[in-house]
C-alpha cells in the first residue's frame, strides 16, 4: 500500500512539473549554448542558462496559474476579477517556489552550472549535468512548497 502512495505522489509531481521542466531545460540550454559560442565564457553562459531556465519554467507556471484562476473567478466584475486572479496566483506561486528559488538561485545552481562544465566536456553535456543536479535539490524544496500549498487550499 505504501509503495502505491509513493508511486501516485511521484506521478502527481511529474505531471505538475514535467512541461515546465522541459521548457526550462530547452530554453536554458539554448541560451547557454548561444552565449558560450559568442563569449567563450562559462560565467556568461551559466548566467544566460539561468535566465533562460527561469523564462521557460516560470513562464509556464505563471501562465497556468493565471488561466486556472481566471476560470475560477470568471463570474466576478472585471476589476475584482483582476485583483482576485493576481492575488491568488501570486500567493500560490510564492508559497510553492520562493523558498526553493532562494536556496537554488543563490547557492546551488550558479555553482553547479559553473563548476560542472569545467570538468565534464563537451560544454553542453557538463552544463546539463550541472543543471540536473541542481534540479534535484530544487525539487526537494519546491515539492515541499507544493504539498504545503495543497494543504492550505
Amino acid at each position: 500500500m505504501k509503495s502505491n502512495i509513493g508511486k501516485s505522489k511521484f506521478k502527481e509531481w511529474l505531471k505538475h512539473y514535467f512541461i515546465a521542466e522541459l521548457l526550462g531545460t530547452l530554453i536554458s540550454l539554448a541560451f547557454a549554448y548561444i552565449s558560450f559560442r559568442h563569449s567563450h565564457s562559462y560565467v556568461v553562459a551559466a548566467a544566460a542558462g539561468l535566465v533562460g531556465e527561469g523564462i521557460g519554467f516560470y513562464g509556464y507556471f505563471i501562465t497556468k496559474e493565471l488561466l486556472t484562476n481566471y476560470n475560477a473567478y470568471r463570474t466576478l466584475s472585471a476589476f475584482t476579477k483582476l485583483k482576485a486572479i493576481i492575488a491568488k496566483s501570486s500567493t500560490n506561486l510564492i508559497i510553492e517556489f520562493v523558498p526553493a528559488e532562494i536556496v537554488d538561485s543563490i547557492f546551488i545552481r550558479p555553482f553547479l552550472m559553473f563548476y560542472i562544465p569545467h570538468h565534464i566536456q563537451p560544454y553542453a553535456v557538463g552544463f546539463l549535468i550541472g543543471k540536473f543536479l541542481a534540479d534535484i535539490l530544487f525539487y526537494v524544496f519546491a515539492i515541499a512548497g507544493y504539498e504545503f500549498n495543497k494543504r492550505l487550499k
